[in-house]
């Protein structure tokens, strides 16, 4: 089977052929060599682009086999692995953040490798600028009931995800499914920091299913997760529910 740039090629040369197989006689026996060995592919080349029905654009090296158009690339917060519906990991780690205490820093969590590769550093600690520390599920009783198991105080892990199938990537809060003809990649309940603590914490979708870092229970905070209500103020009851734990999706298309 031809790859699309290896068809394009001999688009080129055929053409070339036919153009000078008219004037065979003045050819020498190595051109008319090569004529023969190209027009011998034509037949070749005519089945395939009857099947294939490529055509030769200047994107065509985005086509071929070993070059796979990207997906969609998410974080799947709670677990070390992607599904298996055409997903494939990039890396999996650690969730991190600022901690719960400190009014500065950055709101958003991070997925940080396990295997990370450092370029120029001081290892003193100024106490200067911005810092990064493990994430802790909280919320103990809850989790029992809505994760079916407390793993409060316990480290929360991640995976980068890319889905091979679908190029876009959405995360529903309020739906445990999504809408059309999106996949859903996975479900689990939303999660911030606590809504006193001085951090603020972005929403996060925690997989309903979710693991922990192995060796990593020892209550050490850093950033906390919580579980997230819906509150009856400006926020319309119903359809949503006052004090009822808010569920997630990620879905791609």
């Amino acid at each position: 089977m031809y790859t699309t740039g290896e068809l394009c090629v001999l688009v080129f040369l055929t053409c070339v052929a036919l153009a000078v197989t008219q004037e065979g006689d003045r050819l020498s026996s190595s051109v008319r060599s090569l004529i023969n060995t190209i027009r011998s592919n034509i037949d070749n080349l005519e089945k395939v682009l009857e099947t294939d029905g490529s055509i030769c654009t200047d994107n065509d090296h985005a086509k071929t086999p070993g070059n796979t158009m990207t997906g969609a690339v998410y974080t799947r917060w709670g677990r070390t692995s992607c599904q298996e519906n055409g997903t494939e990991l990039v890396y999996n780690g650690f969730t991190a953040s600022s901690y719960y205490t400190h009014g500065g820093g950055a709101p958003n969590f991070l997925c940080l490798p396990m295997e990370p590769v450092w370029a120029d550093f001081d290892d003193s600690t100024s106490g200067i600028g911005g810092f990064l520390h493990g994430t802790e599920y909280e919320d103990g009783s809850r989790a029992s009931r809505l994760f079916g198991e407390n793993f409060e105080n316990q480290n929360v892990p991640c995976a980068v995800c890319q889905s091979m199938r679908h190029k876009n990537i959405l995360m529903i809060p309020g739906r445990t499914s999504c809408f059309g003809t999106w996949s859903r990649e996975y479900t689990g309940y939303l999660m911030a920091g606590h809504y006193k603590h001085a951090a603020s914490h972005e929403f996060i979708c925690v997989d309903a299913k979710p693991e922990t870092v192995e060796g990593q229970a020892g209550n050490t905070n850093g950033a906390l997760l919580y579980f997230v209500e819906s509150r009856c103020d400006s926020l319309p009851c119903s359809p949503y529910v006052n004090g009822r734990e808010v569920p997630c999706v990620v879905c791609t298309n």
